[in-house]
């Protein structure tokens, strides 16, 4: 970098003393172009290195590496905030529900799974069967993800208690 900026001050340099030596008239501005030409080429001589430099880069090669430990707790907030929708979500169906939602920290837009642990006093497994259909159903619409990566666990409540069994 430093020898392209000595070129091009040098090169400006003996455009200064040609101005002053040169007469005016017709070879004066004949020189005064080609000079005109070589003040073009000596501030466009880097640019072929500096497009191959350009082709070359790789991240890799770069030394720029993400940082996992902020990339995996930024996934552990976003899966905090869909899980948050989720049991919201729940709610308004009627569901009483733990949420656990995990993110890929290579790419946040892919869940990876979501586990949900369902709290019921449902005593006939018909009825069971029914209400984990429904909470997977609307956890993989709120989640925008395939119904296989939701996971539903029964907690069974005792009636009037509070507690489980």
């Amino acid at each position: 970098m430093g020898a392209w900026i000595l070129g091009i001050t040098g090169v400006v340099c003996l455009g200064v003393l040609i101005e002053i030596l040169l007469p005016d008239g017709q070879a004066g501005k004949y020189v005064k172009g080609a000079f005109s030409l070589l003040v073009v080429f000596a501030v466009a001589a880097p640019l072929p290195s500096v497009v191959k430099q350009l082709r070359e880069w790789s991240p890799e090669s770069s030394g720029i590496v993400a940082d996992s430990g902020f990339l995996a707790v930024t996934a552990g907030e976003y899966g905090d905030a869909h899980a948050a929708r989720v049991r919201d979500a729940l709610a308004a169906e009627g569901y009483e529900a733990d949420v656990k939602v995990v993110v890929s920290s290579d790419k946040m837009s892919d869940i990876v799974k979501c586990n949900i642990v369902l709290h019921l006093s449902v005593l006939e497994a018909e009825e069971e069967n029914t209400h984990i259909a429904r909470v997977r159903e609307v956890a993989a619409e709120r989640l925008n993800a395939d119904p296989e990566r939701v996971a539903v666990e029964v907690n069974y409540v005792k009636e009037g208690t509070g507690g489980s069994q």
